[in-house]
């Protein structure tokens, strides 16, 4: 069943307010890096909402600020060591779904959507068996991109934060749980606390962002989720590239 929209209408000094306060929490953590060229900081949450909701019916205006602040938040707790905090894209995308069709169904499109985001987060970070230590490879369109090049004629006009490819991912992420249930080679169980690696070569935080300001700088990125309005591009091996590249840049091999 999906959410139903918010029915306390939050005025608009408090949804600042909350986005304000979260922002201070991830900022808390350390720098919010971007991978845009031509800033270091990725862009605030309350600028998102300011930018974004402008224009909003008021419903769907409410909705888009709990949805954003959800998605967020669920992000921080799941992965408190991500490095790279580019919500430009998504965001956009949450507030082009507020404006479709009257202002109560787009809310609760916008209310489904992000709390279908927010649960992703949980399900993959690191409160469940799976603890992945990023959430870098679905905000910036890896798994999307992957996912369309499985379907191409029937997945390609499908956007990365879009219902069809998240409710994939959601059945995804239970089909790891159970490969992980199994001992599977590829996805074993962990000793607790260690964060999952499934990739050939290191990730740790250094590693991590020299390797993706390098992608980055070499337009091999899929989703330059850093962009309001990105034009994400699914055709082009990412996954051989992201591994040639940290080869190039001496990153070490996963540690086994």
């Amino acid at each position: 069943m999906s959410p139903s929209p918010p029915r306390v209408l939050l005025d608009e000094r408090r949804r600042r307010g909350i986005l304000d306060e979260l922002d201070a929490r991830i900022d808390a953590l350390g720098p919010r890096r971007s991978l845009a060229a031509d800033r270091d900081r990725a862009t605030s949450l309350l600028a998102l909402y300011q930018r974004e909701a402008e224009g909003l019916p008021e419903t769907a205006r409410v909705a888009f600020a709990l949805g954003l602040h959800r998605a967020a938040e669920a992000q921080l707790e799941a992965f408190p060591g991500n490095l790279f905090w580019d919500f430009d894209a998504l965001a956009a995308a949450t507030a082009a779904a507020a404006r479709e069709g009257d202002a109560e169904r787009a809310a609760a499109e916008v209310t489904a959507r992000t709390a279908l985001i927010a649960s992703l987060q949980q399900l993959f970070g690191r409160r469940t068996a799976i603890h992945f230590r990023y959430v870098h490879d679905f905000m910036y369109g890896f798994d999307w991109a992957k996912w369309v090049r499985r379907e191409p004629e029937a997945r390609r006009a499908v956007g990365p934060f879009e219902p069809a490819f998240l409710e994939y991912m959601w059945r995804r992420g239970h089909e790891l749980l159970a490969l992980i249930a199994n001992d599977d080679e590829k996805y074993p169980k962990l000793a607790t606390g260690h964060p999952r690696n499934p990739f050939g070569f290191s990730r740790e935080p250094e590693e991590e962002e020299r390797l993706f300001r390098d992608l980055a700088a070499r337009d091999l990125i899929p989703v330059r989720a850093w962009e309001r309005h990105p034009a994400p591009v699914w055709d082009r091996p990412y996954q051989e590239a992201r591994a040639e590249r940290a080869a190039a840049l001496g990153i070490a091999s996963r540690a086994r």
